[in-house]
């Protein structure tokens, strides 16, 4: 069985960021996932990537359509703290505010708050 689909299929939610790293390269980055599907009875799968920073994950695999999604959104938040535990900046895309922490693992349903900074 293969770990993921061929082509993305559609895609029920992104954002877009840019990411600084601690070198100072910057590159736009788009944060999506797809629609859930199912594989098999009783397991699920769902296409999701962070297009720009990495190559696409393997489709993400649940007991259902909702938790495949919801650890979907999950490695998306993951690689994001990775991304900021190594000193990398996340910028707004229109106004190049940074944003904090707190604020960028909202955006993917981490229950504590945050704010951008700069705004």
């Amino acid at each position: 069985m293969a770990l993921r689909r061929r082509l993305f299929g559609p895609e029920v939610a992104s954002c877009e960021f840019v990411l600084k790293a601690r070198d100072g390269a910057a590159k736009r980055v788009r944060a999506r996932v797809g629609k859930p599907y199912k594989v098999t009875s009783g397991e699920w799968a769902c296409p999701v990537e962070v297009r720009g920073f990495e190559s696409r994950y393997p489709d993400i695999r649940g007991g259902d359509s909702m938790q495949a999604l919801c650890l979907a959104t999950s490695l998306i938040r993951s690689r994001f703290e990775d991304f900021f535990s190594a000193g990398g900046k996340v910028l707004d895309v229109e106004t190049g505010s940074e944003w904090d922490l707190p604020s960028v693992m909202a955006t993917f349903g981490a229950t504590r708050g945050g704010r951008m900074t700069g705004r």
